[in-house]
């Protein structure tokens, strides 16, 4: 639902079957930012964040990345900041929310 929310307002998705196709496409493609999940199978969304910190370091890059995940424990945003998200987005997400965020950061970053 949040792909289809987000190609209606005008972004270009790139969606990945796996996290180890995620950090492929995020190393071949020109990304604006990443949404990843915090529960995908072979790789959680902080192991993801920092493999992708690593490779995007590598390369000289930093991606804006947020982890989405219903879990309510406070934890997961300190570890999240940890392994290089930006913020944790909970569910059940707001499409405006989630496009608000992104925009913030996409202009802070352009010096907007």
């Amino acid at each position: 639902m949040l792909k289809s929310v987000l190609s209606m307002r005008g972004y270009t998705i790139l969606a990945a079957a796996t996290p180890a196709d995620g950090l492929q496409l995020a190393g071949t493609q020109h990304i604006d930012a990443i949404l990843v999940d915090y529960d995908m199978p072979g790789m959680n969304g902080l192991d993801f964040c920092r493999k992708l910190r690593e490779q995007e370091s590598a390369a000289g890059r930093d991606t804006p990345t947020w982890i989405m995940t219903g879990a309510l424990h406070t934890e997961v945003g300190k570890e999240a900041e940890n392994a290089g998200a930006l913020f944790v987005l909970r569910k059940p997400l707001s499409a405006d929310d989630v496009c608000a965020r992104i925009e913030e950061e996409l202009l802070r970053r352009s010096g907007g």
